[in-house]
């Protein structure tokens, strides 16, 4: 088993609890802005300075320490707001029990996640305020097993107009009531939210894992894990004080949240995104400098870059400067932000640095956002592990790679193979690992083993530089009938470089012969197909598939044979996915082959067809 431990960049701080973490930065960077938001997309911005989040904090926290509920599971949900951030870090600046949820949970799932953390308190946007209502009037009926005591709306004003606020119930509280009242004993002198010890090895929190192979667990993480991640993190990437970096990732994403932690430490400012529709001009009026996301949503940003370049005419010139800026960086010469600064300004001028995470990338839109001036780095972890456990880096970014493990962490792979790149399941050890699953133990005792390595479920190998490279799930690999292995994430990743796909899902199928066929959904964009086929508008089924035919080909000839993909079929819909973008595998295979099932036809008649085609 080989093993690799992180090394240090750059120094950094480390504190002892979250509320450390929070209060000191919100009182080292108090003039400083903490956050630009908006409460609806037509309406102005709102700026709060670290001075009033951490007043805020201190208010809201004293009356949960003053509550009944001081110590009990306090659960928040919604969509990405300032008092999102304010229920949160309040909660954890006592001695109670954070548990943020999935803001796109159906009722029924919000339900069963209060039910299994036995929240006392709920914290919701008001754009859940009917859902509410409806919990509450199931939990008077006894139709439902929730424990909620209090549901604080974060902003009373702004619930639907179709909703009225139940004034009459006591069992519905505006959040700035409970500051006000917080703040009146704090200035009073109850400042004991300050000094109170908090232990930072027990669980503090628990977050629910998103669920893409099975049901979601309920990860246990401490003030220790979440701060010693920061700390991790803090070594390897440096923000400059008042930068702005973009907050678009639901909160209750432990990628979205434990990063946040880190650009508060910083002192950076957090922009709210006003929603998927407005991420371009978010980008251009707020110029932001820092953004920590997903595959997907870069994808969509490439594409309209490309989009612009290819209306304005200079895509010849582009074509002509990019190796000429490569030729002056290796002499010393860095000027691709000011030839490309027209191109940068699309996206507000200031962004440098990327940061992204979740799921591998194609190759060409690292390049172009590198090419342009913007580092753009990968990241690898898990909820359990805090979630950070690597990130490339400036002096170590290779395609493929997500980067070395960070200072404090240690990772190895589970493999007696001693060749170059052997594959086997990563492991990680450090103070970021999770103490275990809610009320799982048996969960608990298959992740972490009796050394302290958690096993992640995920399968790779170590470069001779300590790089990390994801192969694939565990859970996920296809056992081919001879007895050789295949993980869809890496063929998908060859399969996603043919242009004109979006996306693609592999997995592996029975076939007639009782044999394993490797097949493929591929999501296609008509236009960009088309423009590849040097015809106009958009392409029909007939010219798609030609295309895809001979480009398959191509990318099965980059793979050893037992990878290739033997059938697959195009759509033009949406892929089965979790709230954080990430594909559900067995309900996306379970879906396809249901239709497939219902309608008479198998992969291999389906090969090269438009599965939206089938009823």
């Amino acid at each position: 088993m080989r093993e690799v431990k992180g090394t240090q960049l750059y120094e950094a701080e480390k504190f002892e609890s979250i509320r450390d973490l929070v209060l000191k930065s919100c009182d080292k960077h108090a003039e400083r802005d903490a956050f630009i938001f908006r409460r609806k997309p037509t309406e102005s911005e709102i700026h709060r300075s670290y001075g009033e989040f951490g007043s805020d904090i201190r208010a809201l926290g004293t009356y949960l320490l003053n509550s009944k509920f001081a110590g009990e599971n306090l659960a928040v949900v919604g969509e990405n707001c300032y008092e999102w951030f304010v229920s949160y870090a309040a909660i954890l600046s006592t001695d109670s029990v954070g548990v943020p949820l999935d803001r796109a949970l159906p009722e029924g799932e919000l339900v069963a996640l209060l039910e299994r953390s036995s929240s006392k308190v709920l914290f919701y946007h008001p754009k859940h305020h009917q859902m509410m209502e409806s919990i509450y009037e199931a939990m008077k009926k006894g139709e439902n097993n929730v424990v909620v005591e209090k549901f604080v709306c974060m902003s009373v004003d702004y619930i639907d107009k179709k909703c009225v606020w139940p004034s009459d119930n006591d069992a519905f509280v505006d959040i700035y009531e409970w500051i006000r009242q917080g703040r009146s004993l704090y200035v009073a002198g109850d400042t004991k939210i300050n000094t109170m010890p908090i232990n930072t090895e027990e669980p503090r929190i628990i977050l629910f894992t998103s669920g893409t192979t099975a049901l979601s667990k309920g990860v246990l993480l401490t003030h220790k894990n979440i701060t010693s991640n920061v700390f991790s993190i803090s070594t390897a990437l440096y923000v400059k004080p008042g930068e702005r970096y973009f907050s678009i990732l639901p909160l209750h994403h432990t990628f979205e949240n434990t990063c946040d932690f880190f650009l508060m430490t910083r002192g950076a400012c957090g922009c709210v995104s006003d929603g998927l529709r407005y991420i371009v001009k978010n980008f251009e009026e707020w110029k932001i400098d820092i953004c920590i996301s997903v595959p997907l949503l870069f994808e969509n940003i490439h594409s309209k870059l490309m989009d612009g370049i290819a209306a304005s005419g200079k895509q010849k010139l582009i074509d002509v400067m990019i190796p000429v800026t490569k030729f002056l960086r290796k002499l010393g010469l860095d000027v691709r932000r000011a030839v490309f600064a027209e191109l940068l300004n699309k996206l507000g001028g200031n962004l440098h640095l990327v940061v992204i995470g979740g799921a591998g990338i194609d190759k060409r839109y690292i390049e172009t956002f590198n090419n342009f001036g913007i580092d753009f780095y990968m990241g690898y972890g898990l909820t359990e592990t805090s979630p950070v456990i690597s990130v490339t880096t400036h002096d170590y970014n290779v395609y493929g790679s997500v980067g070395r493990p960070l200072y404090g962490i240690t990772v190895a792979i589970d493999t007696e193979d001693k060749s170059k790149n052997a594959v086997g399941e990563i492991l990680t050890k450090s103070d970021c690992v999770t103490l275990g699953y809610y009320n799982n133990e048996e969960a608990t005792k298959e992740a972490i083993d009796e050394n302290g390595w958690f096993h992640t479920g995920d399968m790779g190998y170590l470069d001779k530089k300590g790089g990390i490279y994801v192969t694939g799930r565990v859970k996920s690999m296809i056992v081919l009938t001879n007895g050789k292995k295949a993980f869809p994430e890496e063929i998908e990743q060859v399969v996603a470089e043919i242009k004109g796909v979006k996306e693609a899902f592999v997995w592996g199928n029975a076939n007639d012969r009782g044999q394993i066929d490797i097949c493929a959904k591929l999501i296609i964009d008509r236009r960009a197909i088309a423009k590849q086929l040097e015809i106009k508008g958009e392409a029909n089924d007939g010219e798609v598939s030609t295309y895809l035919n001979n480009e398959m080909r191509e990318a099965n000839h980059k793979m050893p044979s037992y990878k290739i993909v033997k059938n697959y079929v195009f759509s033009e819909g949406e892929m089965i996915k979790t709230t954080t973008l990430k594909i559900k595998r067995p309900k996306e295979q379970e879906a396809i082959e249901s239709k497939l099932a219902a309608n008479g036809v198998t992969m291999r008649e389906m090969n090269g067809c438009n599965l939206d085609k089938l009823s």
